[in-house]
């Protein structure tokens, strides 16, 4: 035991010497200096550095404006320039001297239209002339000449028809017809005929107004069903706006046909 301490100690000891031998010439090194440049000191020139020149800033000083506060009236009126009054001057007009021309006169040259066509416009006014002097004095046409339906209207008249004026008895050939047409094309069957198969015809009259009033109106013959006649009476008072208006009160007999298909 005692053997292995002494030589730990004798190991530090070698290793202790070994380390100082290598550090002595690096101190020695250190502390000499080196030989081998000479330094010339005469060579070496001090030179000495000037700071450089800083641009002169002048600092101006800002002057603050003064803001004076103006203070506004608190109303404002309007002031409006006074008129000025203009005075119109009266202007004396002169007459006018008038000179007298000498009396000439003008021949007038014949003018020829006898290979003029006539325009639309002459022929439409002729056309409605001629229809106004055919109106004037209306000739009623032969009863042989009607349609059946027309004579079968005229015949609901009997005599009554000969005591017309001849104003009546054309509106009554040239409108009665129509004025059926319309009452038919009005023409509503009631819901309890048909459900009852009510048929018939009953002859209805009334007097139409030139303005399209009508007034009388009845019916001169029943169908034998109350539905059946009031039905009637009803659709004529619907239709009757569109009648053709007479030009003079003109009394009107017609046809109701009521028939289930």
């Amino acid at each position: 035991m005692k053997l292995i301490i002494l030589a730990f100690i004798l190991s530090i000891t070698l290793h202790f010497l070994f380390l100082a031998k290598f550090k002595a010439p690096k101190e020695q090194f250190l502390d000499k200096p080196s030989t081998t440049k000479k330094i010339d000191k005469s060579s070496v020139y001090f030179v000495k550095l000037q700071p450089k020149p800083t641009p002169k800033t002048e600092k101006k000083e800002e002057k603050k404006s003064e803001v004076k506060k103006v203070q506004r009236p608190k109303e404002f009126k309007e002031v409006k320039p006074p008129k000025k009054e203009v005075v119109k001057r009266e202007v004396i007009k002169k007459p006018k001297a008038v000179e007298k021309l000498p009396n000439t006169k003008v021949e007038a040259k014949p003018t020829f239209t006898k290979n003029i066509p006539k325009t639309q416009r002459e022929k439409d006014i002729e056309k409605r002339s001629l229809e106004n002097f055919l109106l004037a004095e209306p000739v009623p046409l032969d009863k042989e000449m009607l349609d059946d339906i027309t004579k079968s209207y005229i015949s609901l008249y009997g005599e009554e028809y000969n005591s017309f004026t001849k104003v009546q008895k054309v509106f009554l050939q040239k409108n009665l017809k129509d004025i059926g047409r319309i009452t038919q094309r009005y023409l509503r069957y009631p819901h309890i005929a048909v459900r009852t198969g009510q048929q018939g015809m009953n002859i209805v009259e009334f007097v139409l107004h030139p303005n399209g009033d009508i007034s009388d109106l009845k019916l001169s013959n029943s169908s034998g069903y109350t539905s059946l006649d009031e039905n009637t009476v009803e659709t004529i008072e619907i239709a009757y706006k569109d009648y053709p208006r007479p030009k003079t009160p003109t009394k009107i007999k017609i046809y109701v046909y009521y028939k289930l298909y």
